[in-house]
């Protein structure tokens, strides 16, 4: 009676080995994991570009100008599409000067870059408070393109020209003075101008008045001393000794500010610019990159823009000057007696000689007295 249950037992045995024995189901692939990518090498960043890049990590500039009235908002459209937000100071070049060496002096740096005239530049760094431009700047580099090359006048590379325009001898009230009455210097000496001229104080040592007396020493000691006798009226603000002619309370101006004199006629004023048979000179407008200036890089970026095609027609455009390059045409010039050619130029000898300013203020002091 037990068999039955016997046989079931040894089926079931004989089941479970022979799965046992059966080959196993291979089992299912885990996904492989990938590989990190290694990421692209970034390409190399050029010397300027490490420039570009750190000038947009300072994100401003303090720029000092004799400018910042006419092209300060020029200038300001400018370095914005370098991320650049620049901050203007304006003012006359000798305060301006004073201002960066009380800084300098106190150790709290503030102005970075300074633009204005000649003069008020080569103070600055022989001051020392300029700071060589060491980098490579791109605009700098193109080949043909200079009527001046910025660096010129001054090989420490502390101070270069960015500009040039024209220091009037004469500027005259169309409806005071005739047309022809006055043409050379000579002229000036006749009693009916007593009383009636006035200048750009040239005892100051910068400017254009002390600019002009130097080109014009060489007319001599007695010669000054008449037209001192002409009872002349001192400014000392570029803008009076201009306003003054505009107003017809003066007859004519002497060595005036070039960019307000333009300012001035393109207003409609009644003002003439006189060119002299001894002839008439020019002034260079100069930048200097202010030592241990806040903003270096965004300094040299400025710097680039200023010396480029796009910086000179802006800036020459905003003062009415004329430009450092000769693939640049300043039809902006709508003045007829600015028109190149019309007008003998003088090479004035205050761009070469640094003592210049000081030796015309003395003259003037003796001439004109203190």
């Amino acid at each position: 009676m037990k068999r039955p249950v016997m046989l079931g037992t040894l089926f079931l045995v004989l089941v479970l080995v022979l799965g046992a024995c059966a080959p196993k189901a291979a089992p299912s692939p885990s996904p492989t994991p990938t590989a990190p990518t290694a990421p692209s090498p970034a390409p190399s960043l050029g010397e300027w570009d490490k420039v570009l890049e750190a000038a947009k990590k300072e994100g401003t500039l303090t720029l000092y100008s004799t400018w910042a009235a006419e092209a300060g908002e020029a200038m300001k459209t400018g370095m914005s599409k370098y991320g650049i937000k620049l901050e203007t100071i304006g003012g006359q070049g000798g305060d301006l000067e004073l201002k960066i060496a009380t800084e300098q002096r106190a150790k709290a740096y503030v102005a970075d870059v300074f633009t204005g005239g000649w003069t008020n530049q080569t103070n600055t760094s022989q001051a020392g408070f300029g700071q060589p431009v060491t980098s490579a700047l791109p605009s700098l580099g193109e080949k043909d393109v200079w009527k001046i090359y910025p660096g010129k006048y001054d090989p420490t590379n502390s101070v270069y020209v960015s500009g040039t325009g024209v220091t009037p001898s004469v500027v005259i009230n169309t409806d005071l003075v005739k047309k022809g009455e006055i043409t050379a210097w000579n002229d000036l000496l006749d009693p009916k101008w007593r009383d009636r001229i006035v200048m750009t104080d040239p005892r100051t040592g910068s400017g254009p008045g002390a600019s002009g007396v130097w080109v014009f020493m060489p007319l001599g000691e007695d010669f000054w001393k008449k037209m001192a006798a002409q009872r002349i009226t001192m400014q000392v603000r570029y803008d009076l000794a201009v306003n003054q002619v505009v107003y017809g309370e003066k007859a004519l101006v002497l060595f005036p500010a070039f960019s307000r004199t333009v300012v001035a006629i393109r207003a409609g004023a009644p003002l003439q610019i006189v060119h002299l048979k001894e002839g008439t000179s020019y002034y260079l407008n100069g930048v200097v990159m202010v030592k241990n200036g806040p903003h270096p890089n965004a300094s040299l970026v400025f710097l680039n823009w200023l010396f480029s095609k796009e910086g000179q027609i802006v800036v020459g455009k905003a003062l009415g000057n004329y430009t450092i390059r000769n693939d640049v045409v300043e039809d902006w010039m709508k003045i007829p007696e600015l028109n190149a050619g019309t007008f003998t130029v003088m090479e004035p000898p205050n761009n070469l000689d640094p003592e210049a300013s000081k030796k015309a203020a003395e003259f003037a002091k003796n001439v004109f007295g203190k």
